[in-house]
């Protein structure tokens, strides 16, 4: 029995020694790292989004009124001019109203000749009344009824002539009306669409019902692209950046443009998640057989930095102070004035310093640095590196896991070019 115990607690020692030395060994061995040289470079910045292209001046036109399509001048695809005939609504009932109106106006301008007439008759009646009376021929009410009689009369002709002024009103609306079924371009362009043929009934919009949109006439010369842009980008947009389009139908075409409008609104969806806003941009390139509607990407160039110090993106981590050598980097003055600099934060109550880990004498060693502009491989580097280290850039696990002045093996290294 006791020779049995004897050999357990053997084997239990035997066991510990293992692992106490595969933990030695372990921790003596260097880590193998991935490490490239921080280099001078022209860097941009870019932000990608999609939408859609769209002329910069397009026009829907609608019916004023309701009636019949009687005429179709053009099709979809063409070109016209401003003043150019398009659409003829029925206008037969628009003329019979202005032929009436004309009728009413021209009674009310024969009821204001005859009134003018009985006008001056009162005033002439009044005038020698007044005479008379003065010599004593005519009494008080002679003179009083003259009087009513010629107020009488100033009454009528304006009467006579206030409904002049509302006949002509209503006939001015309606010869407009009667213009407005006779449809001509606003402007030169070309007809993108085509929603009427004739013997289709037009109707007219209301304030909740939308009218019938019977053609729309675009101006190609000058064509835009509106993209969603999301909320943590948009900020960096500003009017004027460069940008880039691509056209899906024209894959192997970039046109260049400018950013010329940035939404306030946020653009509201049902069911969004995140908030986006709407970036317009002017396309300075001649577009040929350009279509609206047709899907576009687009990268704006926000920033541009010329040899500026440069590492890789996935080179940038974070570490808690309490981690760090000794609670501070290898360079604890650097570090120090650096991690002051925009790059420590609180998180969960414990500091933690943005940097990288460069390659001194076989260790890694953290490096706190203040990063500008990105591209899409590389930071810019604003305070903390000098431009002549070799910093950590891979892989992924390594770097997570990689603590402040351990051993490393740099197995895959980019020179500077």
């Amino acid at each position: 029995m006791k020779k049995k115990l004897w050999i357990i607690i053997a084997a239990v020692a035997v066991i510990t020694v293992l692992v106490v030395v595969n933990m030695k060994a372990k921790r003596g061995k260097a880590l193998p790292v991935q490490a490239e040289a921080v280099e001078l470079r022209d860097l941009s910045m870019i932000i990608s989004a999609s939408g859609s292209i769209r002329p910069k001046r397009q026009v829907d036109i609608s019916a004023s009124t309701i009636g019949k399509v009687t005429e179709v001048a053009v099709k979809e695809g063409d070109i016209v001019t401003k003043g150019q005939f398009l659409i003829q609504i029925d206008p037969i009932q628009l003329e019979s109203t202005v032929a009436q109106l004309e009728a009413s106006l021209d009674a009310a301008m024969a009821s204001e000749r005859s009134y003018m007439v009985q006008q001056r008759k009162a005033d002439k009646d009044l005038t020698r009344i007044k005479k008379l009376f003065s010599q004593g021929y005519l009494t008080d009410q002679e003179v009083e009824a003259a009087q009513t009689e010629y107020d009488i009369a100033n009454a009528n002709l304006e009467s006579a002539r206030q409904q002049i002024r509302q006949q002509q009103a209503m006939l001015g609306s309606a010869k407009h009306n009667l213009k407005e079924v006779t449809i001509t371009s606003g402007m030169n362009g070309v007809v993108t669409r085509m929603n009427v043929e004739e013997g289709e009934i037009a109707i007219m919009g209301t304030l909740n019902n939308p009218g019938t949109i019977l053609m729309t006439v675009a101006d190609l010369s000058t064509i835009e692209t509106e993209v969603e842009v999301d909320e943590t980008e948009v900020i960096s947009i500003n009017l004027g950046d460069r940008a880039e389009v691509t056209l899906d139908a024209f894959p192997d075409t970039t046109y260049i443009g400018e950013v010329t409008e940035i939404g306030n609104s946020p653009i509201l969806s049902s069911g969004q998640q995140g908030v986006d806003f709407k970036v317009v941009i002017t396309i300075n390139d001649t577009v040929v057989n350009v279509r609206p509607g047709l899907s576009a990407d687009s990268e704006i160039t926000v920033a541009e930095r010329n040899q500026a110090v440069s590492i890789p993106i996935q080179s940038l981590t974070v570490r808690r102070r309490k981690d760090l050598k000794g609670g501070k980097t290898a360079d604890s003055t650097a570090a120090d004035s650096t991690a002051t600099d925009s790059t420590a934060t609180e998180v969960d109550g414990e500091e933690e310093i943005e940097g990288v880990f460069i390659v001194e004498d076989g260790r890694a060693v953290f490096k706190p640095v203040k990063v500008g502009i990105s591209s899409q491989k590389y930071f810019e580097v604003l305070t903390g590196l000098e431009g002549d280290e070799e910093v950590i850039s891979g892989n992924f696990r390594a770097i997570r896991d990689l603590k402040d002045g351990q051993r490393v093996k740099v197995t895959v290294k980019s020179e500077k070019k």
